[in-house]
């Protein structure tokens, strides 16, 4: 059985932002982070880790971004 994840009109006001600012990234909302949407203090967490990495000296950001896009075609991801 799978977790369905949650509408924007579902989650909490804390988590509600998350939800446009991935949109207009991505152009969707991304199904993990509907899930994680589920406990806001995981989906909190989930975003300041990534935002910590990406704003991390310690890599180039053309390595990052190269590192991104390698994983995405070894996991299948469609974008």
């Amino acid at each position: 059985m799978r977790i369905r994840g949650l509408e924007q009109r579902e989650v909490r006001w804390t988590v509600r932002w998350f939800y446009t600012v991935m949109r207009r990234q991505f152009g969707k909302v991304l199904t993990p982070f509907t899930v994680m949407a589920r406990r806001p203090p995981v989906a909190f967490g989930f975003m300041v880790a990534n935002l910590c990495l990406e704003f991390s000296k310690g890599i180039p950001n053309q390595l990052k971004r190269i590192v991104c896009l390698r994983t995405a075609q070894l996991i299948g991801c469609p974008f």
